[in-house]
């Protein structure tokens, strides 16, 4: 019976030392958890887009003139009152005369825009101009 207990309190302290080794891998590693969590983001991203069939033949162009990108820090910038109100779920936004809302950081003296939200907003400008483009908001309808 001693020599059970025994084994277990090795496995607790071996199991212990395993997460103490990966918190500190985690916390000394190189790469900011921003960078990590965008790539998985991206990838997880791509895995859904790539599962849809291919459609070869598809070649359809959007001329898009003069669009404005607003990078904003804060939502006070924002112009549409829904998106400004403070606690909005609102993380960027489009409008039909070719002008996108994102939010934007400063890292080490560069803007840094989410990528995920940017392209988002300017499916719907794709969308605005012409209806064949799916608008982003309404993929669930269309099993996408």
């Amino acid at each position: 019976m001693d020599s059970l207990i025994i084994g277990m309190e090795h496995l607790k302290s071996k199991r212990l030392l395993s997460y103490a080794t990966l918190i500190c891998a985690l916390i000394s590693g190189c790469v900011p958890m921003a960078t990590d969590l965008r790539k998985i983001g991206f990838n997880e991203i791509q895995k859904g887009f790539a599962s849809l069939d291919k459609t070869p033949d598809l070649h359809e162009v959007i001329e898009l003139k003069e669009v404005k990108v607003h990078v904003v820090g804060d939502r006070k910038y924002f112009k549409w009152e829904k998106a400004a109100a403070y606690g909005s779920p609102v993380a960027g936004y489009a409008t039909t005369g070719n002008e996108i809302y994102v939010f934007g950081k400063m890292v080490n003296g560069k803007i840094v825009v989410n990528q995920a939200i940017l392209g988002h907003e300017l499916n719907h400008l794709l969308n605005f101009k012409n209806q064949r483009i799916a608008n982003p908001d309404r993929l669930d309808d269309l099993g996408a």
